[in-house]
């Protein structure tokens, strides 16, 4: 897959910006890599092999959803209301059993999460084993304390080693759950050792072996990589090795305007800037985003102005419990600042905070759940219900837009399916361009459109069929002659006007090039010959038209006859 060389970060908007390098003063695009004919289906080869490792990454995303809704209903489960203790309180967070259900859909429906979730990446990997290790946080916590023992914990601590050993060899940045695990590890051992008989206790005892074996299982599972790290770039993470291929425009932390800037990417690309960062959504879109936070906060604080007002600890949800929830978004903000610094302002994507995004759901969902936690009757219950139907509706709505309005309008495709391309050969020729030793691109196919009298511009129609790589630029001419051999009207410019540049042609692709004739005013009527070729600018040299048989017939190829009336 060809690197385009017009490709450009655009972090500001989804419009084109100026390029930089050998593409300097030509508009840049969205496409970080050439999308050829192959693309088109039926998909054969290494695109179908492509496309059946992105439903690897729908699978994991499905994964995450699902143990989303799991760590949200363990934590839900851990304090049940009775019919009986709402009656006797005008507000009790219960987490509502609508909780789980709108956390998985939180992140089934962030559309940031579904454009990962289709794509060959290791986020979708990375997301799905933080999810599996959140939801085994949660579930061991809201266990009852009578289970725990010491074999449990040592188990416990070998399946958190397994899932942590994973992450760290899926993603540097899986860093962040380190201090988690070895955290619930370590609680889960103490809560062990101190459910035993006093004659039984050894808590420092119980600690090192749980802890111990925490460490080897992760160790066995991801040491080697960082091994092999430090044997091959001389530390651990490949760092000097990342900062001289990847640099960006540097970070500067001292700039309040670059904070603000800074989590205004952030933020925005959490829920809904797509490919490098340079395809934005329309900003009603995270308008709506905003409010569903907003919603969520609100919710928060009336909670906690009802609960102080209650005065009653019983009958609430234990916040203390869910510090696992709290850890996560704080060290993956943490870990997105220290990226920041070190690689400047490519670190502020939202997608770096996605292996706290079961977290962060199940937060959001707890505070728009807060909203229905009061008496099960009242006077606009009907009317609340109808309201928040037709926000989430609204908001389902614009996610399974997005994929149609925004992200496939901005990755233009510039080949022909083969199926369509054999269609519009209209007059069939063939001429093989291209040096020598390259298979070069084939001309199969030409025809004219719109009127040719003397000061009209018709326009020729090309039909190209690479064969292969290429290997330059070149640009295309189209001579008009006369029988005295002479150039009475000519066209020269790249294919597609240089919007698929020929270093970006694989073998397969299909490309329909256009080519307009402006005729002399005064040009007798008459036929005239046709005569294409390609030559490279730099040096004016052409390519060689080869037969069939790979005969040289020349540098260029005589298609046919323009007729000229009066």
């Amino acid at each position: 897959m060809p690197g385009n060389p017009r490709f450009t970060w655009a972090r500001a908007s989804a419009k084109p910006v100026i390029g930089s390098g050998d593409a300097a003063g030509q508009a840049a695009e969205l496409n970080a890599v050439a999308h050829g004919s192959r693309e088109y289906m039926p998909w054969r080869g290494f695109v179908l092999a492509w496309h059946l490792a992105r439903l690897v990454s729908v699978a994991l995303g499905a994964t995450t959803v699902a143990l989303t809704y799991l760590s949200a209903r363990a934590l839900s489960d851990e304090r049940r209301t009775t019919k009986d203790e709402i009656a006797q309180t005008s507000f009790v967070l219960r987490p509502l059993s609508c909780v789980p259900l709108l956390a998985a859909a939180l992140v089934a429906f962030n559309p940031q999460f579904l454009f990962i979730s289709a794509l060959v990446t290791n986020d979708a990997l990375l997301v799905t084993l933080s999810a599996a290790l959140l939801w085994l946080l949660v579930r061991q916590r809201t266990t009852d304390d009578g289970r725990r023992t010491t074999g449990a914990s040592v188990t416990y601590a070998i399946a958190i080693g397994l899932v942590l050993g994973l992450a760290l060899i899926t993603k540097q940045s899986a860093i962040i759950l380190a201090p988690v695990a070895m955290l619930a590890v370590l609680e889960q051992s103490w809560l062990a050792a101190r459910n035993r008989p006093a004659d039984e206790r050894n808590i420092i005892g119980s600690v090192l072996i749980s802890l111990s074996t925490f460490a080897a299982t992760t160790l066995l599972v991801s040491g080697w990589w960082y091994a092999r790290n430090w044997r091959l770039y001389g530390d651990l993470f490949g760092l000097a090795a990342f900062q001289a291929e990847f640099i960006t425009q540097s970070f500067d932390a001292t700039s309040p305007a670059a904070w603000v800037a800074a989590l205004a990417q952030l933020h925005g690309s959490f829920w809904a800037r797509f490919g490098w960062m340079n395809v934005a959504p329309p900003s009603w879109v995270l308008w709506a985003f905003a409010l569903v936070e907003l919603g969520a906060l609100v919710g928060w604080l009336r909670y906690l102005v009802e609960r102080r007002k209650t005065n009653d600890e019983g009958r609430h949800f234990r916040l203390w419990r869910c510090w696992p929830l709290v850890a996560l978004p704080l060290l993956a903000f943490g870990w997105v600042v220290s990226f920041a610094l070190t690689s400047g302002l490519v670190a502020w994507q939202g997608r770096l905070l996605f292996p706290a995004l079961p977290a962060l759901a199940i937060w959001l969902a707890w505070g728009l759940a807060a909203w229905q936690n009061r008496k099960p009757r009242t006077e606009n219950r009907t009317w609340s219900k109808i309201l928040g139907t037709l926000i989430l509706g609204s908001w389902f709505l614009s996610v399974f837009w997005l994929p149609f309005g925004v992200i496939r309008p901005a990755y233009s495709l510039h080949t022909l399916p083969e199926t369509v391309a054999l269609e519009r050969l209209g007059t069939q020729v063939y001429g093989r361009f291209g040096l020598a030793s390259d298979p070069g691109a084939e001309l199969r196919g030409w025809q004219l459109s719109g009127p040719a009298r003397p000061g009209d511009t018709p326009e020729l129609v090309l039909i190209w069929h690479a064969l292969g790589r290429q290997n330059r630029n070149w640009t295309v001419f189209v001579h008009l002659v006369d029988a005295q051999e002479q150039i009475v009207a000519e066209d020269n410019r790249p294919p597609q006007d240089d919007a698929f540049p020929m270093l970006q042609w694989v073998a397969g692709d299909w490309v329909e090039d256009r080519h307009p004739l402006a005729l002399p005013a005064n040009l007798a009527p008459g036929e005239y010959h046709i005569r294409v070729g390609l030559f490279f600018p730099r040096t004016e040299r052409r390519a060689g038209v080869y037969s069939k048989r790979g005969t040289l017939r020349g540098d260029y190829l005589d298609i046919g006859t323009l007729t000229v009336g009066s």
